[in-house]
């Protein structure tokens, strides 16, 4: 149920817009239960999920120009990306079990990465503003991270073993 509230909130974000789904085959390897989902409006948008595992769960949606990558393997791992604005830069790569990630960007040139292996970690990052640059990064069981930005060229990094 956190997740789910979680994912929900991530997508309500003020200006992100679903309005056609473009899923392309080759950018996209699922195996059995899992589920992915990208939506994209405007052009230059590019999106790729990779997941192996059972029961992953993986939603990117896109407004203007963006690139979003999501690596998942493992069980039970949950990433979501909102991104808006241009040439903004997402990666989550997500190893092992019950993972939780999401992130959600604003603006133009941002960049956000999140890494964590082992169990039961959780992460965010929020990014508005111009030029941000933020890396979480965890390995153990059990750890939880957060970042907001809400200026310009601000840069942060989070490592927890």
């Amino acid at each position: 149920m956190k997740r789910l509230i979680c994912a929900l909130a991530l997508l309500s974000v003020s200006g992100v817009s679903i309005a056609q789904y473009d899923m392309a085959g080759s950018e996209f390897v699922s195996s059995d239960y899992q589920m992915n989902r990208s939506s994209a409006v405007g052009q230059g948008n590019r999106a790729n999920i990779q997941q192996n595992g059972t029961s992953n769960l993986a939603i990117v949606i896109q407004k203007g120009g963006n690139q979003a990558q999501i690596k998942q393997s493992g069980s039970n791992n949950t990433a979501v990306m909102a991104q808006r604005g241009i040439a903004n830069n997402a990666e989550i790569i997500q190893t092992d079990a019950n993972n939780v990630a999401y992130i959600a960007q604003s603006g133009a040139a941002n960049s956000a990465s999140i890494e964590q292996s082992d169990f039961d970690n959780e992460a965010y990052i929020i990014q508005k503003g111009k030029g941000n640059v933020t890396q979480i990064i965890q390995n153990g069981v059990n750890r939880s991270a957060g970042v907001i930005q809400n200026s310009s060229g601000m840069a942060i990094r989070v490592i927890q073993h």
